[in-house]
């Protein structure tokens, strides 16, 4: 859905990609915190099944659902001081106001989509990740007629909107992917025996929530907060070079969203591949199975960087090609065709560096990586992505060499540890 609104919003103009980049970027970054932390919910549900306890699934999607309500709403009311921020760090003051209204308009949406994630995660880990699937490409094909014709004004049946028009088409139908999947969870998951313990009354519903998921609660907590602090050491330094990228320019801004917006395209390959990684890993923990344990786990790193490998044949021979389908601003597509063929070099990494830290929270190995990723990003891309695009005038490129530098440490450190806690005695969550 961000590819789309990037592409679309793109083509009504470079000024107003510049307005997405800065607005959408920092909440794109403290949603997919979020996000983390609510990774705790495949991982207890995978391990709850994998040990035969499948009646716990419906207390811990529960547990789920509070949380991230609770997360979203925290983040909505944070938008109302995005324009506040952006000034307050130096970045221009028309692309702060435009982008703020951005910010705003995501947040509106952030509390439908952690409520989707809570639930997609529960369905893919009780085996059903098809209708997570299915609602979400039904919501990207209406993102695409939705922002043609407020976003481009396709048919004159709306004045083009822009960026903020974007924003708020996706925001809304954040909302739609969340009411499908919670329709068939309550309609398949919950009918028949309700082995899962979907279904209870509403005061037990009422006392959970009032409980902030009361005992469940409590070990989705242990489990994700450290979850949600590691996915925001790696998001959070990818959001402060976009603020560095704001400092070089509106169109080295609006090439770096693009180049952004590609390689978190990738990574959603990957992502997915982590949930399923997790998933099987996380099964054979509750099975105590070591084998399947480091099987499970090189076998998502290996299939992750095989399927970022076409991204990054792509980036390196039709660089151009692709900054042209976001913008025709030729300032922009000069720098952006550079930006491209650097971070082609770094798809497959950073894609099988998101599998690895998905086989680790299968193993409920959260601090360590932890650590690896504070050091990788913070102590070394961040300040090189600086020193590159500054000091040794590399511009927007040298900020992509940096990031990248951080993915390939990252990685050298994640791999060797896998291969060591998978191989102690499996304890569980």
């Amino acid at each position: 859905m961000a590819t789309v609104d990037v592409v679309m919003t793109g083509w009504s103009g470079a000024r107003e990609l510049a307005y997405m980049g800065l607005g959408a970027t920092p909440m794109i970054t403290l949603m997919i915190v979020c996000i983390g932390a609510l990774q705790a919910t495949v991982v207890l549900v995978s391990q709850s099944i994998g040990a035969g306890e499948q009646a716990n699934v419906g207390n811990i999607w529960r547990a789920s659902l509070v949380h991230a309500l609770i997360l979203g709403v925290f983040l909505l009311v944070i938008s109302f001081f995005a324009e506040t921020f952006y000034l307050f760090i130096g970045q221009d003051p028309d692309i702060s106001h435009h982008g703020a209204a951005v910010s705003f308009a995501f947040g509106v949406g952030i509390p439908g989509m952690l409520l989707y994630i809570a639930t997609s995660l529960t369905l893919e880990a009780c085996g059903h990740p098809r209708v997570g699937m299915f609602a979400m490409l039904g919501v990207n094909v209406a993102n695409v007629i939705l922002n043609g014709i407020f976003v481009l004004g396709w048919f004159g049946l709306a004045e083009p909107g822009g960026a903020v028009a974007a924003i708020v088409t996706s925001s809304i139908l954040r909302w739609v992917a969340f009411s499908v999947v919670l329709a068939y969870m309550l309609w398949v998951l919950a009918r028949g025996d309700d082995s899962y313990g979907i279904m209870i009354s509403c005061s037990r519903w009422f006392r959970q929530a009032a409980t902030v998921g009361a005992e469940m609660g409590g070990r989705l907590r242990r489990l994700g907060f450290p979850m949600g602090l590691g996915q925001g050491v790696e998001s959070t330094s990818f959001a402060a070079v976009v603020f560095l990228a704001g400092y070089l320019g509106a169109n080295a801004l609006a090439a770096h969203q693009t180049t952004m917006t590609i390689l978190t395209l990738v990574y959603m390959n990957a992502i997915g591949m982590a949930g399923a990684t997790t998933i099987r890993v996380a099964r054979a923990v509750g099975r105590q199975s070591v084998a399947d344990t480091y099987l499970a786990g090189m076998s998502g790193v290996l299939l992750a960087m095989v399927l970022a490998l076409p991204f990054a044949f792509l980036a390196w021979f039709a660089p151009e090609w692709i900054v042209n389908q976001f913008v025709d601003d030729v300032a922009v597509i000069a720098i952006g065709r550079e930006t491209m063929w650097t971070i082609g070099w770094f798809f497959s990494i950073d894609a099988m560096m998101g599998v690895i830290l998905g086989a680790l929270r299968g193993l409920s190995d959260i601090w360590i990586p932890i650590s690896v990723q504070f050091m990788a990003f913070w102590v070394i891309a961040v300040p090189v992505s600086w020193y590159l695009a500054n000091d040794a005038d590399l511009g927007a490129p040298g900020l992509w060499w940096g990031t990248g530098l951080g993915m390939v440490v990252s990685l050298a450190f994640l791999l060797p540890r896998f291969w060591i806690v998978a191989h102690r005695p499996i304890t569980r969550a």
